[in-house]
């Protein structure tokens, strides 16, 4: 339905396309002329895309998944949506995303967003937007600008 509705861009085929994706975000950062500082990346799987972006000329920088890598960005991201500083597109597959997400938090604290239920239950949109998020602040002129 989303792919049907013009809201997913699906590569062809019956398996992931990566030179696909690759293509997709050079042809949006020419396009919208999009200066793109980093990709920060989920290693498991990504290894040869990695390095085929890395090529073409893309920043790559592997993200841990860890909790512990969550935790800054994620608390930041809860921040600026509760303080309406955070303006996130209005669609069906990112509202999904969001009902999808629980918080979990270790004994120190720390917190991550996991899925709320079943493995059906996609939240890929909204850990790419805390990733997003940790890079941005990463970044020297950003980090530790932000407390949690």
């Amino acid at each position: 339905r989303y792919k049907r509705n013009g809201m997913l861009d699906v590569t062809p085929g019956n398996v992931t396309d990566y030179d696909y994706i690759l293509n997709k975000i050079q042809a949006l950062q020419t396009d919208f002329n999009l200066y793109i500082g980093g990709i920060y990346y989920d290693s498991w799987n990504a290894t040869q895309f990695a390095i085929n972006a890395t090529a073409q000329g893309l920043p790559m920088f592997p993200y841990s998944q860890s909790i512990g890598s969550f935790n800054k960005p994620t608390k930041e991201f809860e921040r600026l949506i509760k303080s309406d500083k955070m303006i996130i597109d209005n669609n069906d597959i990112t509202r999904w995303c969001i009902s999808n997400v629980a918080l979990k938090t270790d004994w120190n604290e720390n917190a991550k967003p996991v899925k709320a239920g079943a493995d059906s239950e996609k939240i890929d949109g909204v850990i790419s937007m805390i990733q997003a998020l940790a890079g941005y602040l990463s970044t020297p002129q950003y980090d530790n600008s932000i407390t949690v």
